[in-house]
C-alpha cells in the first residue's frame, strides 16, 4: 500500500532586505506557499507570470492590513483596482491574467500560495511607482531595486 501522507523534506529560505523578508516555505513545479513581512510604507509589485507558466494566486493577510492592486494584463485600459484588506478577509484569489501588488498600510504579515510553479521568464514586473502616492493618498513609497527598475505599467504590451 502506499503511504497516503507524503512528507516533504524541503527547507524553508528567508530573503531579507529593509522592506522586510520574503520566505518560500515550499515550491515544487505545480505550486509555491510563501509568506512575507512588509514593513509599513513597503508596496511589492506589480507582477505576473503569463506565457507558459502562468499563476492563480490565493492571498491572505495574517496580521496587519494592505491596500491590495490589481490589474488585468488583458485590458488594454490598464485600469487598477483596490481593495483594502486585513486578516477578517481571509483568502482572496488573484486569477492569473491580473498583474498584483500590494501596500503595507502597516507592519503586515502576508501570505501566497501560488498555482503554478515560479518560472522566472515567464514572470514580469511592471512599475506604477508614479501613480502610488495619488492613488494610495500616501507620501512615501518603499520599493525594491527590482520593482524600481520595472518598465512602466503603460509599456505592457497587449496580448
Amino acid at each position: 500500500m502506499v503511504d497516503p501522507f507524503v512528507r516533504l523534506d524541503r527547507k524553508a529560505h528567508r530573503r531579507e532586505d529593509n522592506r522586510g523578508w520574503l520566505e518560500v516555505l515550499y515550491e515544487s513545479d505545480a505550486m509555491v506557499l510563501k509568506r512575507s513581512f512588509s514593513k509599513q510604507g513597503v508596496f511589492r509589485g506589480l507582477h505576473v507570470q503569463r506565457g507558459a507558466s502562468p499563476q492563480t494566486k490565493m492571498i491572505r493577510v495574517v496580521e496587519g492590513s494592505i491596500v491590495d492592486v490589481v490589474v488585468s494584463m488583458e485590458d488594454p485600459s490598464r485600469e487598477l483596482k483596490t481593495a483594502t484588506l486585513t486578516p477578517a478577509d481571509g483568502w482572496v484569489r488573484i486569477g492569473a491574467e491580473y498583474a498584483h501588488g500590494f501596500y503595507a498600510l502597516q507592519d503586515t504579515v502576508f501570505e501566497y500560495v501560488c498555482d503554478g510553479g515560479y518560472d522566472e521568464a515567464s514572470e514580469e514586473a511592471y512599475s506604477i511607482a508614479d501613480r502610488l502616492p495619488a492613488l494610495l493618498g500616501v507620501q512615501t513609497v518603499i520599493l525594491s531595486d527590482k520593482d524600481r527598475a520595472a518598465p512602466p505599467l503603460t509599456a505592457a504590451g497587449a496580448e
